[in-house]
This record gives C-alpha cells, sequence and structure tokens, in this order.
C-alpha cells in the first residue's frame, strides 16, 4: 500500500513536470490557459451574446463562468486525459505486476492539481474584490470528494475500455463537447426553456457547478443549499457508484491488458 502510494506520488509528479517541460512559464501556464477560455467566452456570452443574470449570486458575468470551469476543466481534462493513460504508457503496463489502475489515478490528481492552483488564485480574486462567500466555503469539503469520485470512476472505466475499443478516446472528446454545453457554465439554469431544464437538472455536472457557486460566491439573491439539498445527495450516491463501477470494470478488464497494450 505504501509502495503503491509512493508510486503513485512519482506518476503524478512525472505527469506534471512532463506538461510543463522545456516551457518558460512552466506551472502559470495552468492558470493562464483557463484564464484565456474565461476571456473568450466572457466576451461572447457576456458582451455578443449579452447573457443576463438574473437571480444569480454576482452580476459578473466573468466571476460566474469561472466558477463554473474550475470544476468542469478538472472533470473534463481528468477523464478524457485518462482515456489513453493505459496504452500511452504500454511500457509499463507490460511490467509484471505493475498496477495499471495508478496511471489513470495520477492523471486525475494532476488534473484535480491544477484545478487547485487556479481555484486559489480565483479566491485571492474574489477576497480582493469582496465576492468571496465565506460561509459556503465548507461546501467544498463536500463538492470536491464527489467530484472526485465521479472522475476516477469515469476514468478508470474508459481507460480500459480504450485498450479494447482504440475509438474510445474520441467519442469521449465528442460526447465532452456536448456535454459542456448541456451543463449551466455560460448561462444560468434559469435560461433553459421548457421541458429542456428537467434534462439539464439530470446532468450530474449541473448539481456540482451549482455547489462551487454556493462554495465560492456570496448568498446574495441566489438560493442556499437547502434547495439543491437532495440533487446533492443523489449525485454523491451516484458518484460512489460509478466509482464502484469503473473500478470493477477495471480490474475484471485489466488482466488482459499485457495481451493488447
Amino acid at each position: 500500500m505504501i509502495q503503491n502510494l509512493f508510486l503513485l506520488r512519482e506518476l503524478a509528479k512525472r505527469d506534471f513536470q512532463a506538461r510543463y517541460a522545456g516551457s518558460v512559464l512552466g506551472l502559470l501556464w495552468s492558470f493562464f490557459q483557463p484564464i484565456w477560455q474565461l476571456i473568450l467566452f466572457t466576451f461572447v456570452f457576456a458582451t455578443v451574446l449579452k447573457i443576463p443574470l438574473t437571480g444569480q449570486r454576482t452580476d459578473s458575468f466573468a466571476i460566474f463562468l469561472f466558477c463554473g470551469l474550475l470544476p468542469w476543466t478538472a472533470f473534463q481534462e481528468g477523464v478524457q486525459r485518462s482515456a489513453t493513460a493505459v496504452t500511452d504508457n504500454a511500457n509499463l503496463v507490460s511490467k509484471l505486476n505493475f498496477p495499471s489502475q495508478l496511471l489513470v489515478l495520477s492523471v486525475v490528481l494532476t488534473a484535480l492539481l491544477h484545478e487547485a492552483v487556479a481555484a486559489v488564485v480565483f479566491a485571492a480574486i474574489l477576497l480582493v474584490t469582496g465576492n468571496l462567500g465565506w460561509s459556503g466555503l465548507p461546501l467544498l469539503l463536500l463538492a470536491v470528494p464527489i467530484q472526485l469520485a465521479l472522475t476516477v470512476g469515469l476514468a478508470l472505466a474508459l481507460s480500459a475500455i480504450h485498450v479494447f475499443f482504440r475509438d474510445t478516446a474520441q467519442i469521449v472528446g465528442m460526447v465532452f463537447m456536448g456535454w459542456f454545453y448541456a451543463t449551466p457554465i455560460v448561462y444560468p439554469m434559469s435560461l433553459a426553456p421548457h421541458p429542456y431544464d428537467r434534462l439539464l437538472a439530470l446532468n450530474p455536472m449541473t448539481t456540482l457547478v451549482t455547489l462551487y457557486r454556493m462554495a465560492l460566491l456570496p448568498q446574495g439573491q441566489g438560493a442556499g443549499f437547502a434547495s439543491i439539498a437532495a440533487q446533492t445527495a443523489v449525485l454523491a450516491v451516484l458518484s460512489l457508484a460509478v466509482l464502484a463501477a469503473g473500478w470493477w470494470i477495471f480490474k475484471r478488464l485489466s488482466p488482459a491488458f499485457v495481451d493488447e497494450v
């Protein structure tokens, strides 16, 4: 167990350093990239399309948007990059008794680390501008584990399936393109027309994004946690189920990895 934790740390460290090997800015890219995405989305949806934020916890579209991008970016990166984690490390997987699940976990942890860097900087900006909701911060202790369980579960399942069906990574990329716009990140849930609002409510990322906004932004005119307590409970159960299913699929298929990679 201790040996696996050490190996996981080294794999995550290797993956993190490899991302910025030879770059001048290094770790700063983990902040600049989401900021650039934030600028583009803010211009398109706030300036050009003029998406209203009626009934939200902030009048700033950039702040509203970034609260949603934080969990989404880590979730998307963790799942998409994990899909090829096993096949990209065939030299390690082919070794006897190598715990290949650590390859997936290291990618997910690296994505979570990038989110943490961006979250710290974002929280500092909210604090300076007086937009940080102190009372809601404990909700992150609920949101992050749920996010981690959901990410790891999907990542394990998809990485194992990709070993046998190499189109998996491309399909996952296409699914995430649609999933992003099916999540109220660039628009408030109140703008979703009936009956699509009911479909969006079934999206697990809808609840997760809402939790992040409740955690980071002041209460203001937005709804309180009690309004989504039931959805959060369902999301927690779903995330644990996905984690268990992903772990089972990975364990069931992993003995054949050596012959396929």
